[in-house]
């Protein structure tokens, strides 16, 4: 049989005008779309040293970030969150990942108190270039703002610190289930106006992934509404600005098309829901309504006065329509925004795999961006 372009095209243009089904799938009046399961393969573009590296992911590094909470209390059902992602930190220092991260990226680690807040600093152990000595960039953590910090923070940040050649700093900002928004923010803002003392606002670039990027995108929210000295640049990577979907602190990544595709990849398939019934995490609970900083991407004049903006994902990212649509909004309202998306890989991917060859493409495409900006006086 001979299947013309042009035969997909009329068999398209029926289904997007009609909504009828072809195949198994269907089509709500409203649009909503039920989709048969099927089998997805690893995509055709991917090397095959990258399918190796996601083999070896599958075969050795997976398991052992499951087994990193074993042995360690409940976040939520301990008198002492700390103690217990502190248990969950030392678990996840003896897995192959980690130490296959830290051989290939070698940085030292040294621990500040900047602004009060218990800070990680690293710095490439083949120092720091000469064009970067002025220079520093603050890595906000990724965890779902619950846990991360002292461990995540290091796979995130150490790779930048020697891929770039400059310092980069992490804040072990304060979480949820202690505590609730704006507790982050307030503790990104505070190690950054300590920063701002000893290095040029146009010198500082903020970035973070996930949860991080989503606390980048209060954090830049606030130092505008505050008026404070903006950061050269800043990336959101593994999501985008929060935006609302429902009830305060309800957002629309977890409502969208990757969302739900995302989440089916992962074997978690979700039900419908209606954002407006959704609970937000604990972090978020009992927000108020109306808080820029809470949901910048709900602002146009928040998100106009970003600064450049870098955002990265990938095909197969639960987050990746937030990434997306970020960079949508940034883009018509005037800010210098580079969205790179990557096929094939799912959720924080390039950050934990250091077999992974798109790995070292992602991370010089965040330091070659840093790069481009941080020095730029305006």
């Amino acid at each position: 049989m001979v299947f013309r372009i042009r035969d997909l095209a009329i068999t398209l243009a029926l289904f997007l005008a009609t909504g009828q089904s072809f195949a198994q799938s269907s089509v709500e009046p409203d649009g909503t779309v039920h989709v048969p399961a099927f089998d997805l393969p690893l995509s055709s573009y991917l090397s095959e040293e990258s399918r190796e590296a996601m083999q070896y992911f599958r075969e050795v590094y997976a398991s052992m970030f499951g087994s990193i909470y074993q042995g360690c209390p409940n976040l939520f059902d301990t008198d002492d969150p700390s103690a217990a992602r502190q248990c969950i930190a030392e678990n996840y220092y003896e897995t192959a990942v980690y130490k296959d991260s830290r051989a290939k990226h070698p940085v030292d680690l040294s621990v500040e108190t900047i602004g009060g807040v218990y800070t990680e600093v690293w710095t490439p152990r083949d120092g720091i270039t000469p064009e970067n000595e002025d220079k520093v960039l603050i890595s906000v953590h990724g965890g779902g703002y619950t846990v991360g910090a002292r461990y995540f923070a290091h796979t995130e940040s150490m790779q930048v610190a020697d891929i770039g050649r400059i310092k980069v700093i992490s804040p072990d900002y304060r979480m949820a289930p202690e505590h609730r928004h704006p507790a982050g923010v307030e503790d990104v803002i505070a190690v950054y106006q300590e920063v701002l003392k000893e290095y040029q606002p146009h010198n500082i670039g903020i970035f973070g992934c996930s949860a991080g990027a989503m606390l980048t995108a209060q954090v830049a929210a606030f130092i505008h509404l505050n008026d404070l000295p903006m950061p050269a640049a800043i990336g959101l990577f593994c999501a985008g600005a929060p935006t609302t979907a429902g009830g305060p602190g309800v957002f629309k990544m977890s409502f969208s098309e990757a969302g739900y595709i995302g989440a089916a990849i992962g074997g978690n398939p979700r039900q419908l829901e209606d954002p407006m019934e959704a609970s937000p995490g604990p972090y978020f609970a009992n927000v108020m309504e109306n808080d820029p900083v809470l949901a910048p991407g709900d602002y146009d004049e928040v998100l106009a006065a970003f600064p450049p903006t870098l955002l990265i994902s990938g095909t197969r990212d639960f987050a990746m329509s937030g990434v997306i649509a970020t960079h949508a909004r940034l883009t018509r309202l005037g800010v210098e925004a580079d969205l790179h998306i990557w096929e094939g890989l799912g959720h924080a991917t390039f950050a934990f795999n250091p077999r992974l060859p798109e790995s070292d493409e992602v991370h010089n495409v965040m330091v070659n961006f840093f790069a481009r900006h941080l020095g730029n006086e305006h």
